[in-house]
């Protein structure tokens, strides 16, 4: 009998089941990028199978031996669709993916990975620089969001169908033993629990040159990436705040409008967040586009610079050095996002406060 094995869709790389040891479980590439530096290339390349979704891209997903679920994520949590997504991945577990029976876990357990992590043990990748300190404090809206949830109607549907992961995500239950960071974070849930902290830059240097080929390859990135990116004196990084429906397209529109009134338009390249769908060139169509699902600290990494980093809250401005301005105009600049964020943690680095 032929052995089952993944296969990646460019038909590079395959992994039988049997020799799988590993699975990588997330919607973010940022997670990805650092699973594929965490381990040896013989790892992560024959030893690994990827469950990855809808944030990361399928030219991304693609390269790799993986099963891609793109999830319906229009709607409300109750739409029924992504109802029978997750309870089919659930009940479909082990008969589809015998081998997580004996394998290390390493997951970003939100949207359609807890089915899949069930009751076993697993660690917590990072979903972006400072997500943990920003999301699990105790006063944050996603900590709120879940304790709210977990006496819910829903909350316990959830709980019953998918186990406690799917209520308590980002590290907050007993099946996660430890957390895999990129910097230092601070946040009530890491507390008694092993936390490995390790920058993407460390780890990129520390890479062999079969590694860090495999993350161009998977990323797609090469010279003239880094060329148009360093071709103008302002980024502006993104966020998906109409995709998560924090915002309509005609608000997010019009908050634009009032942020990029502070820049010279024609030195302006807009750098999308990979779950970022927002028609840019409808609404700006003079405005330079960076449209590739990649990592803005991977980019920085392989070279890209700017004269001024701009953004609303994303935490990617992290990434530039001391040496780049970064601006930053915080939730406070609408209710919505208010609402939605909460207090928000601000970048760990110099940034000038704008206000609209």
């Amino acid at each position: 009998m032929k052995r089952k094995e993944i296969v990646s869709a460019d038909g590079l790389l395959s992994v039988p089941f049997d020799d799988v040891t590993h699975a990588c479980m997330t919607g973010s590439i940022h997670a990805l990028l650092q699973y594929l530096m965490l381990f040896d290339y013989d790892t992560v390349a024959k030893h690994t199978c990827y469950f990855l979704g809808y944030g990361v891209s399928p030219e991304v997903s693609a390269h790799l031996p993986a099963y891609y679920f793109n999830t319906k994520q229009t709607g409300t949590v109750l739409t029924p669709s992504r109802w029978f997504d997750k309870i089919s991945m659930r009940l479909g577990r082990n008969r589809n993916y015998p081998f997580l029976k004996k394998s290390e876990i390493f997951a970003m357990d939100v949207g359609f990975v807890p089915p899949l992590i069930g009751k076993q043990p697993y660690a917590l990748l990072s979903d972006g620089p400072l997500g943990i300190s920003q999301n699990m404090q105790v006063t944050s809206a996603e900590y709120q969001r879940q304790i709210k949830k977990k006496h819910s109607l829903q909350g316990r549907l959830e709980e019953l169908l998918y186990g406690p992961v799917a209520v308590f995500g980002w590290g907050n239950n007993p099946q996660c033993r430890e957390f895999y960071l990129t910097e230092e974070n601070n946040a009530v849930v890491l507390e008694g629990k092993p936390v490995h902290v390790r920058s993407l830059r460390q780890m990129w240097e520390s890479a062999s040159r079969e590694t860090r080929q495999l993350v161009l390859n998977v990323y797609g990135i090469d010279d003239n990436d880094i060329r148009l990116l360093n071709s103008k004196r302002y980024m502006f990084l993104t966020q998906p705040f109409t995709r998560d429906r924090t915002l309509t397209d005609e608000e997010y529109c019009h908050l634009l409008q009032r942020v990029f009134s502070h820049y010279d338009t024609s030195q302006l390249l807009l750098k999308l967040h990979p779950r970022d769908n927002f028609d840019y060139q409808k609404y700006f169509p003079d405005i330079t586009v960076y449209d590739k699902k990649v990592n803005m600290q991977l980019l920085v990494l392989l070279g890209a610079t700017v004269e001024r980093a701009i953004t609303i809250c994303s935490s990617s401005v992290n990434s530039f050095p001391e040496s780049v301005p970064v601006d930053w105009f915080g939730v406070d600049i609408h209710p919505k996002l208010k609402s939605f964020f909460g207090e928000m943690v601000p970048p760990y680095r110099s940034y000038n406060q704008v206000s609209l």
